[in-house]
């Protein structure tokens, strides 16, 4: 993929995870009864733990802002947005992680994203990638000349022959079914059931007993929809029908994945 279109889909990233953020922190904070995140659904097992939580809800709003502010200003290539990337992607990754291992020692936490699980990893998952990928960028990002750039790596991209790439392309299209398979459960169970409850606990019959927590089942989509994404954008340096066929993943993994997104604020 060319610079430019790498610096696109980075800086687009950017702004929709931390858009996403945003209104994934703000909802607890203003509208705690219907979240289910008062006062007195947290432990006491500490009097400043109130205290603590709402300060690190504060502090995650600020690095949501900090982040879509980011994907904005490195869009638009300006002198320091190298820096504020690295800064933002890493108190990102901080402010995800340390909350985790610090009230990893209570039995129940209010917020889910504060459990330490494979779901409340996944963000700081992606945060990682793109942060390797910044870096790899790095020294193509002010270069006036829109050059094609292997993003991960000359010695990767060489192995990469035919066959593989039909093997990658494999892949990503049973990654991007699985997304679409859990959509068409949903529409399947919004037809079936009479009211929201009903259509929710139908929903969830289909899944394994790990996956009944709330946004669990959209987390697994949403993995599934960022894999496809990143395998689609690897074989884009395919050609023929490859190429199209991947072109076809990325386009809807990136709907199903802002439709997840949507779907959770």
């Amino acid at each position: 993929m060319k610079t430019s279109g790498w610096i696109r889909l980075i800086g687009i990233l950017c702004i929709v995870f931390g858009t996403h953020g945003i209104m994934n922190t703000i909802i607890p904070l203003v509208f705690p009864e219907m979240t289910g995140t008062g006062n007195e659904n947290l432990p006491d097992d500490s009097p400043d733990l109130i205290r603590w939580i709402m300060n690190l809800q504060y502090i995650t709003l600020l690095a949501n802002a900090i982040y879509l502010m980011t994907g904005i200003f490195f869009l638009m290539k300006k002198p320091f947005s190298l820096k504020l990337m690295y800064i933002a992607l890493i108190f990102s990754i901080l402010v995800r992680i340390v909350p985790m291992l610090i009230f990893n020692r209570y039995n129940s936490i209010p917020f889910s994203y504060y459990e330490i699980n494979i779901f409340s990893l996944i963000g700081p998952f992606i945060d990682i990638v793109l942060l390797i990928g910044v870096y790899r960028l790095a020294k193509y990002y002010f270069n006036p000349d829109d050059s094609v750039i292997k993003l991960f790596g000359d010695n990767i991209m060489e192995i990469l022959n035919p066959r593989i790439m039909k093997i990658l392309t494999f892949m990503g299209i049973v990654s991007l079914s699985v997304s679409l398979t859990i959509l068409g459960l949903w529409i399947h169970a919004f037809n079936i059931g009479d009211n929201q409850a009903e259509r929710v606990a139908v929903f969830n019959n289909y899944f394994p007993d790990f996956l009944q927590g709330r946004s669990a089942v959209s987390y697994l989509s949403l993995a599934f929809s960022a894999l496809a994404i990143v395998i689609s954008s690897i074989c884009l340096n395919s050609s023929g029908k490859i190429w199209k066929v991947n072109m076809l993943i990325l386009v809807f993994s990136c709907l199903l994945l802002l439709l997840n997104l949507f779907q959770m604020m």
